[in-house]
Formats: C-alpha cells, structure tokens, sequence
C-alpha cells in the first residue's frame, strides 16, 4: 500500500467518523426521533458521501472504489430508510455529475440500501445483546454483494478489478462497517438513555410539584431534606427554602429511640410505611402517615417519602379503641353474663360468662353448642326459644334454665334475649343472671321461718315447763312439810323414820329440779349477779344426768377447788354448758350408738391467769365422731347445722358464742374426725360490768 492511498484511506475513514459528530450534534439539536432530524441525518449521510467521492481509495479505468459501500451500509443498519435513501441520492447524483451515469454504481448503492434495511429489520434485532458478530456478517455480506455488482463489466474487466481491490474490500470494509456500526448504536443508545433520563426527570418533577399529596425527598444518612413539593409548603407551613435548610429530627416528634423502634416494627410487620407525629410551623402537631423508599436522584441514594395527614383517622380510631374499650370494660365487668349464639353456638362470652360456667379457657367454650351448657330436661325448650330469638319475634318471654357448669354441677339462672347482628350474621344476645343464691335465700328463709316456729314451740314449751313447774312446787312443798311433820314424830332411830328421810331428799332434790327449770325457762329471776361456776355446772347437770344415763354416757366432772365467783347471767352461761353437752351426746350417739362403755364426756372448771388476767375456764370434750375443717369454719353461724332438720335449728352455738362474747368471753374448739372434741370456755372473773347494769 502506497503512501497516496494510505493518505486516501486515513481521509475516508475520518469522512467515516464525521458521521458520529454530526449524528451526536443532530442528538443535541434535536432532542427526540422525528423526520427533521432524519433528514438532517440524511444530508449529513449525503454530504459525508459526497466527500468520499471527491478521496476515492481505489481508482481504475472502469470504476472508482470509496468507502460509501461503509456509509450507506451504515446508515441503512443504524438510520433506518428515510435517512438512507436521502443520504444516497445525494452522493448518487453527485456522482453521477462528477463520474456519468454507471448501472453499476447504482447497483451497488441500491443493493447496499435493501440488505443493510434487511438487516436492520430481520437480523439484528433477533441478536438480542450478540450484535458483534451480526454486524460483522452484514459487513462481509454487503461488500461481496458489491464484488458480485462487478460482473455486470465484462468477465475479463470484472475479474482484473476485483483480484486488485478484494483483499482491501473484504478485510478492511466488513471491520469498517463493524467499528461505525457499534460507535452509531452506542451513540444511539446513549442518546436514548439520555432522552429517556430527561423525560423521566421532568415526569418526576412534574408529579413531585404538582401532586397534592405532601412529598420529600431525604438523605437517609443525615436525615436532611433535600427536596419538598409545593404541597409540602402548604401542609407543614414553611417555604422550600426553610425547608431545604431543615432536618427530619426538627419536624418528627419522636427521639432517635422511637424511630429506631418504629423501623423495627416496620422490618419485623414488612410494612411499608409508618404512623409519626409530625411537627407545623405554627407549633400544631398533626398525625401523619408516612410511606417511603429509595430513590436515586441528583447523583445521590435518597428516600421518598409521601405523607398524608390522618390526624382526624387517628383521632377517630384512638375514640373508636377508648369507645371499644370502654364497652368491652362495661360488658366484662357486667354483674350478669352475657352470651352471643349464632347458629346456636356460643361466639361470644363476657367475664361473668366464663365464671357462671366455672372455666377461664375459652377454648372449653367459645365454638360450643349452647345446649351443651344446658342441663337435659331444660335443652328443648331452650332451643325453641333461642330460635324465636332468630326469628325476631316480637315478644320474647323471660325464661329460667339451669346451666351446666364445667365440673357438671347445676346453676339456677334466669335469661332474657335479643336479636342481634354481629360479624353480619343473625344472633342472639343473652343476658343470663344467676338466680341460685335468690333460691338458696328463698330456701333459707323458709328454714329460717320453719326455725322460727320451731322456736315458738320452744318458748310455748319453756312457757308450759314454768307453768308445769310451780304448779309442782306447791304439793311439793306439801309433801315435804308434812314429810317433815312426820319425821318429827318418829324415832330417829326407827325404820319409819328411815324412810321418811329418804322421802324428804328426794323431794328436796325434785324441788331442786323444779327451781332449777324455772331459772332455765327465765320464769325466775336470776338470784345472783356474782354466781359460783360449780354451782351453774351443777344446776345444768340435774337437767341432763337422767338423759346421760339413758343414753349410756359416762360424765366425768373435774371442778378445781377455791374458784372465784364470776360476773355473769347465771341462766346464760347454763345455757351455753346444756348445749355443749348436747352437742357432745348428739356425736357420741352418731359414733358409737348404742354401745355401751364407749361413750364419754369430761367437764372441767379450773382457774387460770391468762395475760395478766384470772380467767375460769370450762371445757367439755367427748371422744364422739369429730368435727371437720370446713364445718368448723362455720360451726358459729346462725342456721347453720350438720343435723337433721328435726334435732336442730343451727342456732345453738350462734347463740352460745354470742353468750361468751357478750360476758366479754372466748370460746375455742379443737376437733379431729373420729377422735373427739373439746370444746373451751374462757371467762373473765372480772369483765368490767357494774353491779347495776347486771339485770335480773
């Protein structure tokens, strides 16, 4: 290769790459595709031709080789049709003006024209990213179909030209074509980038000014504003400058803390947005719902973000949860139970719910049948009525059912019920009230009326006995004058007198007795205010030694000597002894029935010093059957009874334990099952009481 046409072939190719400073001028002129700037591009192809011709590399006899086969090739790949064509009729014509008219030329051009328009439209784009290759094939293909043109000249001519230009031809074009093609498409590609940058830009602008919704934009390492629309301007009351100059710890009112956790809970719930409280310009608050994500904008990783104003949802919702709370604290702390049934199932139960059917589980409960909690004689009819519940019905009555607690015991209960609509199904609500402890007063009054008749046969029979007894007391008194009379008589030494002696003590001892019912029956009045203990123990004693010994019970009495005398009602006290010994015949009895030799009772009077103070005590304990734990803790309240109805009312103890307290007392029990009891009586010697407030 000579110096000239090295010259020749540095000139084309720089006429080549012209080509790609004026396509990258046409992309700044003319921003987008459109047929003013193909036919710029196609002047431009023309008059880069044009300027070929003028340097052709090859130049024979016959026909001047240039490198428009490279442009025109080019052009059709990169440029499409309207481009092309004007880019070759162009340099065509001048050809033609400088050359002739060569059928050959045009050939060529219009070969070139239709397969580069070929490739473009069939080949490449089935490449996909692989366009190397393709392009290369384009430039090997082209410029052998300019070689086949040749054989138009004669054979001879078409051969000498092609032996001097084809190396040249088929190397050095096809790399050409290659080199052009890939800085074109790059440039093209650039440019489109470029455009569509520009385009999304101004949409983005466009939507980030003028979209009503609040929007920023944020550098999430510094938390500074890097942008706000207008409607952020407006919502926070501070202009874009302001804005632009502030940090998102100057607006949120939370500390880095709470961001820090809200960003957890946002990670750990994949939520995509969060709930703050955002400060205004004026000092307001206002609750804010903020949504965010990255953005890569001015050259810099930001965060979106597009804030909406819920501070009336917020408030709404925080009344809406105070208004639920507030109902579900009236319904859970509702003295009645409440149940919802839908399709007769248990969906819903409140607190007193859950403890009128002994159970805290829900799982035992809520998806339950109701009839299930109903006892079986009470299922049909319960049925019937939730279904006229159903049905809305416009009376619907009153019912009393009894309840199926979880341990299988039974509940009296009164329900009343209404339609209701919940989670958009027909239901019933009940309002169900435990009316069991109504009945068990009911019952407890009609024992306590019972109790109470019972007790005014005591007192008529306490009434009889007083009159009974001083009826007694007068031939009494006969007897024993005229017993005297009549042992006064007698040699005391004799038989008679023997006997009449007997009679005199047992009729002492029976008046004895009589005096003795007369003081219990309160028919007398007390004789004493200071009244020896051994004294009481023995009045009561002459009233029950005759049931003892019937019910084969041996009585063994201890009574210290030298005991004081105690302030007290004698007829009380009396009273509390007789029903203790009572109560311990009425355990031996229930032990041992009628064995005998089994059965004991041990009284004891002793003085003791307790705290400072003398004290008597009095016990009486028996080896019967014993008293358990829980009746002992409640042995001492009225009405309350272990025996049958007709051998007690439950008022002796309650009656004996206010007796000790009243004389400022204790009384103490001490059981065990089948072992006995003991029972202890604390008496103070001195409880404080003056002689004139004793009454007889």
């Amino acid at each position: 290769m000579n110096e000239e046409i090295s010259i020749k072939l540095i000139n084309n190719i720089a006429f080549l790459l012209s080509l790609s400073v004026f396509n990258h001028i046409g992309n700044l002129i003319y921003r987008a595709q459109g047929r003013i700037k193909q036919f710029f591009n196609g002047v431009t192809i023309g008059m880069i031709g044009v300027a070929i011709i003028m340097v052709p590399i090859v130049d024979t006899s016959t026909y001047s080789f240039d490198t428009r086969s490279i442009l025109i090739g080019v052009s059709a790949i990169v440029f499409g049709f309207f481009p092309t064509i004007i880019g070759a009729i162009i340099s065509s014509m001048y050809f033609i003006t400088i050359n002739g008219f060569h059928w050959i030329d045009l050939y060529m051009i219009t070969s070139i024209v239709a397969l580069g328009l070929f490739w473009r439209r069939h080949v490449i784009p089935n490449q996909g990213k692989s366009k190397i290759l393709s392009v290369y094939a384009f430039g090997v293909f082209s410029h052998f179909l300019v070689l086949s043109c040749l054989f138009i000249l004669p054979f001879e001519q078409a051969i000498e030209i092609i032996q001097s230009v084809s190396l040249r031809l088929m190397v050095l074009f096809p790399l050409g074509t290659l080199a052009l093609t890939l800085l074109l498409m790059s440039q093209n590609d650039l440019n489109e980038v470029h455009l569509r940058a520009i385009e999304a830009d101004l949409q983005f602008r466009d939507l980030f000014e003028n979209n009503d919704a609040v929007m920023l934009l944020i550098d999430p390492k510094t938390g500074k504003i890097k942008d706000a629309n207008q409607a952020a301007t407006r919502f926070y009351g501070w202009n874009r400058k302001e804005l632009l100059k502030m940090n998102m710890n100057q607006i949120n009112v939370m500390d880095a803390e709470q961001i820090k956790s809200e960003l957890e809970k946002k990670k750990n719930e994949k939520r995509v947005y969060f709930e703050f409280q955002h400060k205004k310009a004026d000092g307001s608050f206002a609750d804010i719902e903020e949504y965010t994500g990255p953005i890569r904008k001015y050259g810099n990783h930001l965060l979106y973000s597009i804030i909406h104003d819920v501070t009336e949802r917020v408030r709404t919702r925080r009344e809406l949860v105070e208004s639920e709370a507030q109902f579900r604290t009236l319904v859970d702390r509702a003295p009645f139970a409440i149940f919802i049934v839908i399709d007769y199932h248990i969906v819903f139960l409140n607190d007193s719910a859950y403890s009128l059917l002994g159970t805290f589980e829900t799982k035992d409960i809520k998806g339950s049948l109701f009839q299930d909690r109903i006892h079986p004689q009470s299922r049909t009819t319960v049925s019937e009525w939730i279904t006229s519940v159903y049905q809305n019905e416009p009376e619907i009555p009153m019912i009393e059912l009894e309840f199926l607690k979880m341990d299988q015991s039974i509940v009296g209960c009164k329900a009343i019920a209404v339609t209701v609509n919940f989670e958009n199904k027909t239901g019933a609500l009940l309002f169900v009230t435990d009316v069991s402890k109504e009945k068990e007063l009911e019952k407890l009054k009609l024992e306590f009326e019972a109790q109470l008749r019972q007790q005014q046969k005591l007192e008529s029979i306490g009434i009889l006995a007083g009159g009974v007894a001083h009826e007694i007391n007068n031939p009494l008194g006969g007897i024993l004058n005229y017993a005297q009379l009549v042992y006064d008589q007698l040699d005391a030494t004799s038989e008679t007198a023997e006997y009449m002696n007997e009679i005199i003590k047992e009729t002492e001892r029976i008046s004895r007795i009589v005096r003795n019912l007369l003081q219990f029956s309160r028919m007398e009045k007390q004789s004493h205010s200071l009244a020896k203990i051994e004294d009481i123990i023995e009045d009561t004693l002459s009233l029950m030694r005759s049931v003892l010994r019937k019910d084969h019970i041996d009585l063994e009495i201890s009574i210290a000597k030298e005991i004081p005398k105690v302030k007290c009602r004698s007829q009380q006290i009396q009273q509390v002894i007789m029903n203790l010994i009572t109560n311990a015949r009425d355990a031996l009895n229930e032990r041992f029935g009628e064995n005998i030799g089994m059965k004991k009772i041990r009284l004891g009077c002793s003085l003791e010093s307790v705290e400072g103070e003398n004290r008597v005590l009095i016990s009486v304990s028996d080896n019967g059957c014993g008293i358990s734990d829980d009746v002992q803790k409640k042995m001492f309240d009225p009405f309350f009874s272990t025996k049958p109805k007709d051998k007690g009312t439950g008022l002796g103890l309650s009656i004996s334990y206010g007796i000790v307290k009243d004389h400022k007392g204790q009384i103490h029990c001490q059981s065990k099952i089948n072992e006995g009891t003991e029972f202890t009586i604390l008496l103070p010697v001195d409880n404080g009481w003056q002689m004139e407030d004793i009454y007889e």
